[in-house]
């Protein structure tokens, strides 16, 4: 008999230094749980020392499972197959850099216990850069306090409320079925955010609670197994998922609140200029990006930073901002 609670399920590529770290802040929380909890790991297809640093994990505690795959997928489906192998009645899908509070696991078992199958968690987070920040450094994700908790009895208040906080995907705790009946969803165009739109339809009618408390540390390190696909996933995933939570009924205004909140000039710009260090990459994308961009000049910078923009000036940029937040 399956008598496990909660997964938390780690999908991870290149990224075994940071994994590693990541692990041994789980270990001794689940530990003393691990009837009702498990810590899952899906390698997908990584080139570094991955396989390794996780086996001797596993020789250790008899809690931790892993799933070595022979082929590399989209991330989409990367996390598709994440939630596949896992057991847990609920499920996060937990960044492979990003560090649990103390308490997480504990709290979250408790919150399963008396959430009287609510089909989605989200949870305030506190934000850090690379390896380590002073502790007076850590910002916190959104500092507006009202309650412990808000209960959302409508998702399209939540989506509108927290759109792009809920884009980090190990603030929210959803439950098996919800993923389940959102997979007939087609999200095939949200790059990278497919698993948003697979909970929020999945969730389609259900409740939302959201813990003002922030239950984790976003740790943002300057190399991202993803980051090379980060400017298609920003202009075009996030906009189509507007776009189709929009006619499904879940996000009111969907399209002008991306443009208005989540497509700020500067913002747009260095996203741009990301894409610039892969010209060859990009350039296909460009009329793509033009689509969602309702202004000439905007629609010019496209072309004129992806063809002609040096790749030294965003790397220049990244290293100064990585070297500030430290």
């Amino acid at each position: 008999m399956n008598r496990i609670k909660l997964s938390i399920a780690i999908p991870t590529l290149n990224r075994a230094q940071y994994l590693q770290f990541t692990l041994k802040h789980f270990i001794p929380q689940i530990k003393p749980v691990k009837e009702f909890a498990e810590l899952l790991i899906v390698n997908n297809k990584s080139d570094d020392n991955t396989t390794e640093v996780v086996k001797e994990f596993i020789m250790k505690y008899d809690f931790i499972r892993f799933y070595d795959c022979t082929d590399r997928v989209t991330l989409g489906e990367q996390f598709k197959r994440t939630v596949a192998f896992s057991k847990g009645k609920y499920v996060i899908l937990w960044g492979d850099d990003d560090l649990p509070a103390p308490f997480l696991v504990s709290y979250l078992l408790s919150e399963i216990e008396n959430c009287n199958n609510c089909g989605l968690f989200y949870f305030n987070r506190l934000v850090g850069y690379e390896n380590g920040n002073p502790i007076k450094s850590l910002t916190v994700y959104n500092n507006y306090y009202q309650d412990i908790r808000t209960i959302y009895t409508n998702s399209t208040k939540f989506i509108t409320d927290n759109f792009w906080g809920a884009t980090f995907m190990s603030a929210v705790m959803f439950h098996r079925e919800v993923w389940e009946r959102g997979l007939v969803f087609d999200t095939n165009e949200h790059y990278g955010f497919e698993f948003m739109g697979i909970l929020y339809y999945g969730n389609k009618g259900g409740s939302i609670i959201y813990v003002n408390y922030p239950l984790c540390i976003q740790r943002k390190v300057a190399h991202r197994a993803w980051g090379t696909d980060w400017p298609k996933y920003s202009l075009l995933g996030l906009p189509n998922m507007s776009r189709d939570l929009e006619k499904e009924g879940l996000f009111d205004n969907g399209l002008n609140i991306w443009k208005k909140k989540y497509n700020k000039f500067p913002l747009f710009c260095y996203i741009l200029m990301s894409a610039a260090t892969n010209k060859k990459k990009y350039r296909k994308y460009c009329h793509q990006f033009t689509i969602y961009q309702d202004n000439i000049i905007r629609k010019f910078l496209i072309y004129i930073i992806i063809y002609l923009m040096p790749k030294w000036v965003y790397n220049l940029s990244r290293k100064i901002l990585f070297n500030f937040k430290k």
